[in-house]
């Protein structure tokens, strides 16, 4: 088995590390739950191992830790999914996994299925197991995942026992009981994060959810889930893989959430490697950002048609340089405003808090509008329900107020932006009502 050893990808400023074992005609990139150590996978006593040989047998297997874990860098906050897609994108590009299969486990699902939704044609498939597009209930609807009364029971374990085996019965059920057992999970833990990460990311998980973007999901994906896991039930994965137009759910023999056996191999091998899976189409899932200049006609008439064309250009030459610094890219004008579209919603709702203040400076006040969805390219146009979406958002706003969707601030968990519910309103031509959200930036907190 060909073993590179560890590497370092580089976004920005963070380093990420990452592993490539294997040299199979086809690639799979691994991305990992809640914690990990890319150095420990394949220690001889760990339980992983005999899984991740399995695959790296017959594939090329690219392994790497999110920041704050394993040998990448240490954080102070736990990244928000589009950053954590940013760190996927670098490992990638450095490891060479051009169109690789997604492999999302637990915690790594949700990050899995936004990663595809998003960027489609870097996705030859996407293997989701252990994993739920939300983990906590949100009753009546989603009665799935961990139940609310035991979180506050998981956090104490993580605050008094890690190191120690926290949370080994229920991630590994009977096998924790398996003399020796703790003092292994223990040490893979002080590996993998420290105390105060384990438990920042813990409480992370409770708060994500992709649901509103399962329907997007057009790459071929096959869902694996088995009784006797306590985190994500048969029944509440073939329900989430229903949502997805092109996947197909199968049930494990039965074990706890933390099993890798030969099983769950064969599974995954049987469908990265048997399988033709046709070309992505040109529908993909973007944030849009719209912007319209506030009161634009009142201010023609006042500065006349020379200013005013030179008050524009000012306001595009500005608009174009915070979209290059938040990765967006401006799809057309809207008379007086934008349309832009982003790979993250944090990306585009930071963007527009600084648009804000900038075009303020300059005279001219804007609203700003904000969603996710799928968008369907035809050309240089794009279309799509979320376009229109986006567009009735922003014109909620008023002068100098960002206003985004329930989806994006749901997307958004982890990042330093605050969400302030409006309430439900009805969009012009849409019959189900829209939650609206307005965004703040907390005084004193970069970006």
């Amino acid at each position: 088995m060909l073993d590179g050893g560890v590497h370092y990808a580089t976004n920005g400023d963070f380093r990420l590390a990452y592993r490539v074992l294997g040299d199979g005609d086809n690639t799979v990139v691994w991305i990992p739950g809640w914690i990990s150590n890319v150095d420990m996978f394949d220690e001889p006593e760990s339980p992983f191992t005999g899984f991740i040989e399995h695959i790296a047998e017959h594939t090329r297997l690219v392994m790497w830790d999110k920041r704050g874990t394993g040998l990448s860098d240490p954080v102070t906050h736990v990244p928000p999914l589009d950053e954590r897609m940013d760190d996927l994108h670098a490992v990638m590009n450095a490891a060479g996994a051009k169109r690789p299969a997604l492999f999302g486990i637990s915690e790594g699902g949700p990050m899995s299925i936004l990663f595809a939704a998003t960027y489609p044609e870097r996705v030859q498939s996407l293997i989701l197991y252990g994993t739920l597009p939300r983990f906590t209930p949100e009753l009546p609807d989603y009665p799935w995942g961990l139940k609310p009364h035991r979180l506050t029971e998981y956090e104490d374990e993580i605050v008094n026992h890690w190191g120690e085996g926290a949370l080994a019965e229920l991630f590994f059920g009977p096998i924790a009981e398996v003399p020796g057992f703790l003092d292994l999970y223990g040490r893979i833990q002080r590996a993998s994060a420290s105390p105060r990460m384990a438990l920042m990311l813990w409480q992370a998980v409770a708060q994500i959810d992709v649901r509103q973007v399962l329907s997007t999901v057009l790459t071929p994906t096959l869902v694996l889930a088995r009784r006797g896991d306590e985190v994500a039930t048969p029944e509440a994965a073939a329900e989430f893989a229903s949502a997805m137009p092109n996947a197909k759910f199968c049930e494990l023999p039965p074990g706890p959430h933390g099993l890798l056996d030969e099983a769950l191999a064969s599974a995954v091998l049987e469908f990265v490697c048997g399988t033709a899976h046709d070309e992505t189409s040109e529908r993909v899932l973007s944030t849009v950002l719209f912007t319209d200049i506030v009161s634009s006609t009142e201010l023609l008439s006042a500065h006349g048609d020379t200013r005013w064309r030179h008050e524009l250009d000012v306001h595009d030459r500005l608009v174009d340089r915070l979209l290059a610094k938040f990765g967006g890219r401006r799809a057309k004008h809207t008379g007086d405003g934008v349309f832009a579209l982003f790979d993250g919603p944090t990306k585009a709702a930071r963007c527009g808090l600084e648009l804000v203040p900038a075009l303020a400076s300059k005279g001219m006040h804007v609203r700003v509008g904000v969603h996710i969805g799928e968008c369907e390219r035809r050309g240089d146009e794009w279309s799509g329900t979320a376009v229109h979406v986006g567009a009735r958002i922003g014109a909620l706003a008023r002068a100098d107020e960002v206003l985004a969707s329930r989806t994006v601030r749901d997307l958004s968990v982890g990042c330093s932006l605050r969400f302030e519910s409006l309430g439900a309103h009805r969009l012009k031509g849409f019959t189900d009502e829209t939650e609206v959200f307005r965004v703040i930036k907390p005084a004193g907190v970069p970006f």
